[in-house]
């Protein structure tokens, strides 16, 4: 059927582009991950083994070299490939002769870390030699006082980043070039004078059409409405486009495009992640204190300090107190069972957030040895730590062993009794389904257990590695549970040395059939059931008087021990999926979902995430190599020497944890990255590249700065703006730069001096972020709902937000801006996903863009597309009865400009041609076959199909998603 639609495929394949666009600060995050997260599990797990001296099976793991080189079986892993990496498979502990660490299997959590930096291709900037000696002393003392590799303070006290803000002179333009009117602002003269030193010009003016178009997505992230083209086209003032700017900075729309840009840095989620994927149902709280914050202009400097200390205020309140989200929001390891453990992982978090959302400084690669490259000590991380650690990041209640975050109630009393009650009522609901879970269990393990001869005879009838689907032939015809079989098959393998499970082996061996296998333990099981346990085997009643019991036969006891062990031989799947009959399964999860359908509808206490005060530390140690259980000198709580203008530590009070000095001490003027860092955020977000290009390093393995000077100046302006950040928006926006074309008369002379654009000759083109793709894709349909604020998670807080039994319960047919659905992680939205979304568990303030085929497969196909195609198609056929008026007002909707004579043209043959009688037809063959198929028939049905391909394709093309 597809081939009779030629026109169709042509018009939507249009944004089809192959190839990737690969920023340079994709490698800059995998060495964090491999510094944060890596290589701390490295030395507490691996070290002890397969580092320095000690090569156990041949294998080093302290360096590059040593695990590609491998040992024994062969290199250690192969990046990207997890099935075939040895450490996989080791710390997987699924080969019983292949496990590690050998003393007992790592969490789920920290296998992911491995699995996950496998995947991500192994990234490890460890270089030595494999034969190399460590040191002639290789205690883990020793290995601790290492010096850094990079630089020391005193040579960081130079470095660019590091240095006090200075105000450099702005360049003076000769007034008889003809380039001297170009500038309008001062940055537009840092810019010029770099251009005209290469032999550059720069392009021209953008026409006025892409100035709104440019400045409308850039400011409020929605496209303009024709009535505002036609309003800014119609003004002829010298100050036109200020007016635009001030409008749309005066927009509450303004706080919710800013805003997500904040929100990407601060790793702002919706839900935990990691093991337990927890519902943060007081999160959008802070994401609303975010969107305000910026609405209000409020002044960077004390934005950065109410997110780091704002319940210290002296003038704290409810929204001071809701800013220290902030810290709170981070991924975390809620079932960790080792409490100091969670504290310091979550302390590393929290100074591996602030260091890079704030300073443009990875601190976190100083948790176990002095930073590689910066200048940045061991005793740097720890002085910070004892801060973080006298926080509270974590409250009081628990799930289970599940910890729970820290919060502030506002709740009344008639709130809490109110709450109170509908938490009886969600525990009854759960308790229905866990008696069923329980109930169904129970039986199925009586039934196993009875049936324990037949299990040991049935597992002598496949290996050890049968894949389920095998043991499913032979376990059905018995009446067997293929996986208690398939785990009886496992446990036997690997728990050779157990006296009873020998006798199955010795069987075995032998050549025993199935049958007599089966004879044999069932003799033994009646002996177990008949005879009383050995601890109850001397009780004499005292009613009837009984010479004692004879001594227990240990045959037999061990026997019995094996079928009481619930998780044995014979043990119940835990997954009620994996355990239960279809009926079962289904009477669960439908008494599951009830309960989780109930909890999720049911009011949140008034709260807002928060830390809090802890016991203050004045000092912490030293932890060597980041264990808690290895602790070395300690440290005061202080800052980090390279950034201080003093060598005098700050003297900080000893009855709270010194976060409110610390964030006053980032905020002050003097300060060497913290106005750069935000500067240099703000101009990215403008012009699509920082001018640091590694927002989140502004260290040694970071970009230098394409304009130090400007950098430099706008920091010290921003500064004496009082910190505005609308008011670098006012100067940026002002500035030619920002104003120019995105083509240049001599685009190859100035491609061949600067093929990136990085000195600025013309306005780089930029794809719209996935929330302004969609969002414009309702706006331009006329389905946009424009509510600010409040929840927007389907669940209660601290409730589970997946269930293997259950669907996702989370949707995202939400008409709201963007900013306002689900973030989950470890299941974000997919057409988030496909558009670059950035990873929600670490600061982002520079988002990747990739152009890959799957992109343009979700524009042809996705619900949300289609549904916004037929709303527009019926918004352009509703207002025009002439199909040309009906072509002019599309593009007007979609692009701001007219439709040309050969664009209107090839439009109206387009729909015209659907609508003829076998076009449709086929339309209604196609739909038969797809998921989308009553909505495709209706649209057919009442004559749109045309228009709402049409609309389609528009949205589809590359000049909905660039903006030039």
């Amino acid at each position: 059927m597809l081939t009779r639609f030629p026109t169709v495929v042509w018009l939507v394949c249009l944004v089809v582009l192959y190839g990737a666009v690969v920023c340079a600060q994709e490698q800059s995050e995998e060495l964090d991950f491999f510094e944060n997260k890596v290589r701390p599990l490295l030395v507490e797990s691996c070290y002890e083994c397969h580092a320095g001296e000690e090569r156990s099976g041949g294998l080093l793991l302290d360096s590059r070299d040593g695990w590609m080189a491998g040992g024994d079986s062969g290199p250690g892993l192969i990046p990207g490939d997890l099935e075939n990496s040895l450490l996989i498979e080791a710390v997987r502990y699924g080969n019983h002769n292949l496990q590690m660490p050998p003393d007992g299997r790592l969490s789920d959590a920290d296998i992911a870390v491995f699995e996950q930096w496998v995947l991500r291709g192994a990234t490890d900037p460890r270089r030595k030699p494999v034969d190399a000696p460590d040191s002639e002393d290789s205690s883990e003392e020793a290995s601790a006082s290492i010096k850094p590799t990079g630089m020391t303070v005193d040579d960081g006290l130079r470095f660019w980043s590091f240095r006090p803000v200075a105000r450099p002179d702005v360049p003076q333009i000769d007034p008889q070039t003809t380039t001297s009117d170009w500038v309008q602002t001062p940055v537009d003269a840092f810019v010029l004078d770099q251009l005209e030193s290469l032999g550059l010009t720069p392009a021209p003016p953008a026409d006025r059409r892409t100035l709104i178009r440019r400045a409308t997505y850039d400011l409020i992230g929605l496209p303009p409405t024709p009535a505002e083209v036609d309003v800014f086209l119609a003004d002829d003032s010298a100050d036109a486009f200020e007016c635009l700017v001030e409008r749309l900075l005066a927009s509450p729309q303004y706080g919710e495009r800013w805003g997500r840009h904040w929100l990407d840095v601060a790793r702002y989620a919706d839900s935990n992640g990691l093991d337990e994927n927890l519902a943060y149902g007081n999160a959008w709280r802070y994401r609303d204190y975010v969107v305000s914050a910026f609405n209000k202009d409020k002044p960077y400097d004390r934005f950065l300090i109410e997110q780091i200390a704002g319940d210290l205020l002296p003038e704290a309140n409810r929204e001071t107190l809701t800013a220290t989200g902030f810290l709170v929001l981070g991924a975390k390891v809620l079932a960790e069972p080792d409490k100091e453990k969670l504290v310091m992982d979550t302390v590393d978090e929290q100074i591996d957030t602030v260091g890079k959302a704030f300073m443009g400084m990875t601190l976190g690669c100083t948790r176990c040895h002095d930073h590689k490259f910066d200048p940045i000590l061991q005793s740097d991380y720890y002085s910070l730590a004892a801060i973080f650690k006298s926080t509270r990041t974590f409250g009081d209640t628990v799930t289970g062993n599940v910890k729970h975050w820290n919060e502030k109630s506002f709740a009344t009393a008639e709130e809490l009794e109110r709450l109170a009650e509908i938490d009886k009522a969600i525990t009854a609901k759960r308790d229905a389904a866990y008696h069923l879970k329980y109930k169904a269990s129970e039986e199925l393990r009586k039934a196993a257990t009875r049936d324990a001869a037949k299990y040991l005879a049935a597992a002598a009838q496949f290996a050890p590695n049968a894949s389920l689907r095998e043991v499913e032939t032979i376990a059905l015809p018995l009446g067997l549970h293929p996986r208690i079989l398939h785990h009886c098959r496992l446990h036997l393998e690997f728990h050779r040395e157990d006296p009873f499970l020998a006798e199955w082996h010795e069987l075995v061996a032998s050549g025993s059939t199935p049958a007599e296998i089966e004879r044999h333990f069932q003799t033994l099981f009646d002996l177990v059931r008949s005879t009383k346990p050995a601890d109850r085997a001397g009780e004499v009643d005292a009613a009837t008087p009984r010479p004692p019991a004879p001594p227990p036969n240990p045959r037999i006891e061990h026997a019995r021990q094996a079928m009481e062990d619930r998780v044995g031989l014979i043990a119940v799947p835990t997954q009620p999926q994996h355990a239960f009959d279809p009926q079962t399964l289904a009477e669960y999860v439908g008494l599951m979902d009830e309960a989780r359908l109930f909890e999720s509808k049911a009011p949140d206490e008034t709260a807002v995430m928060a830390v809090g005060e802890a016991k203050t530390l004045v000092s912490l140690p030293i932890h060597i190599r980041g264990s808690h259980h290895n602790l070395g000198d300690p440290v005061p709580r202080a800052f980090p020497q390279v950034m201080r203008t003093s060598t005098v530590r700050p003297v900080l009070p000893r009855n709270h944890s010194g976060r409110l000095e610390l964030a006053r001490w980032m905020a002050a003027t003097e300060h060497p990255l913290t106005a750069r860092v935000i500067v240099n955020r703000v101009w990215g977000w403008h012009f699509g590249n920082g001018l640091v290009g590694t927002t989140e390093n502004f260290g040694v393995l970071g970009d230098r700065p394409t304009h130090p000077e400007l950098l430099d100046w706008l920091a010290h302006d921003f500064m004496e703006s009082g910190w505005s950040i609308k008011e670098l928006h006012r100067l940026l926006l002002r500035s030619s730069v920002y104003q120019m074309s995105s083509t240049h008369p001599d685009e190859s002379h100035a491609n061949e001096i600067d093929p990136e654009n990085r000195r600025l000759w013309k306005f780089s083109r930029q794809r719209l972020e996935v929330e302004q793709i969609r969002d414009a894709m309702l706006a331009i349909s006329g389905g946009l709902e424009e509510s600010i604020g409040g929840k927007n998670l389907p669940f209660r807080n601290r409730q589970y937000v997946s269930d293997p039994t259950s669907a996702d319960a989370v949707k995202y047919d939400s008409r709201r801006r963007a900013v306002y659905l689900p973030v989950i992680r470890n299941n974000l939205y997919k057409f988030f996903e496909q558009f670059d979304f950035p990873d929600p568990t670490m600061p982002s303030g520079d988002r990747h863009t990739t152009v890959v085929a799957p992109q343009a497969l979700l524009l042809m196909n996705d619900d949300l597309v289609m549904d916004s195609a037929a709303a527009m198609a019926k918004r352009i056929c509703d207002r025009f009865s002439q199909p040309e008026q009906r072509v002019e007002f599309a593009y007007q909707l979609a692009y701001s400009r007219s439709a040309n004579a050969a664009e209107t043209a090839r439009a109206v043959d387009f729909v015209t041609q659907l609508e003829n009688t076998s076009y449709l037809d086929a339309a209604a063959d196609l739909q038969e076959a797809s998921t989308a198929g009553n909505r495709q028939q209706t649209k057919a049905d009442d004559g749109l199909f045309g228009w709402s391909l049409f609309c389609q394709s528009l949205m589809a093309a590359n000049e909905f998603i660039y903006i030039p």
